[in-house]
């Protein structure tokens, strides 16, 4: 599974997306997010997979 990976350096700063990382389950996909993206020191990060993400549009579409 893909998993999409949000995080934030403060509380005051919105979650923005950090990269994905793809897992057979969420508690891999946890570990893997922290060791992938641990080059900042985040006050917050979350994973959602994929599919779970609802697009509103996509590029090029008005």
């Amino acid at each position: 599974m893909e998993y999409e990976v949000f995080a934030r350096k403060s509380r005051v700063d919105a979650l923005h997306l950090v990269g994905s990382v793809v897992a057979p389950d969420d508690d891999l996909a946890m570990a893997y997010a922290r060791a992938t993206y641990d080059e900042e020191r985040w006050c917050e990060m979350a994973i959602v997979r994929k599919e779970h993400v609802i697009e509103l549009w996509q590029p090029g579409e008005a």
